[in-house]
């Protein structure tokens, strides 16, 4: 549209911002307005799968992984928690065909069936599953290059937020 604006970082939630943790010797106080992209507090991460801004990764863990080892499909809208790969038990392997957790079987919701991987060939972005992809956040910037064992320390760590 024409004159609306990109920036999501406001001068209203820079000064919203800088009341966060009011009252403790290490809240934040220093926020200012920038041109450019608002991210969420970390606070809570570990409650907010799935992850990426398509939600196609499911837990921390995987996110951590590079997008050929992340689950190409999994189960969305299951709320038991998995503590140790932190986000939502949702491998496949825990549903039938239609979507109903074996965990619950007196459970009558049904499940989403996330599909993650491209569909090259389709005419469209939609049949090509483009939207859903997992691709992507890779590389030592992101974490996927490290060990498992520092990978497992980072999720540990961010149980603590």
């Amino acid at each position: 549209m024409a004159g609306t604006s990109t920036d999501s970082y406001t001068e209203q939630l820079a000064v919203a911002q800088n009341t966060l943790y009011a009252g403790y010797p290490w809240r934040f106080s220093h926020f200012r307005k920038t041109f450019g992209y608002v991210n969420l507090p970390l606070d809570g991460v570990w409650l907010r799968a799935p992850y990426l801004h398509n939600g196609s990764v499911p837990t921390l863990r995987d996110l951590l992984d590079p997008s050929n080892e992340r689950p190409a499909v999994f189960y969305r809208g299951y709320d038991v928690f998995d503590p140790v790969k932190v986000g939502f038990v949702s491998e496949v392997s825990r549903f039938d065909d239609e979507g109903h957790s074996k965990d619950e079987p007196d459970n009558p919701r049904k499940y989403f069936r996330f599909d993650t991987p491209v569909k090259p060939g389709g005419l469209t972005p939609r049949d090509r599953n483009e939207g859903n992809s997992n691709v992507g956040h890779e590389g030592a910037a992101y974490g996927t290059m490290l060990s498992g064992q520092e990978k497992d320390a980072i999720v540990e760590y961010l149980k603590t937020f």
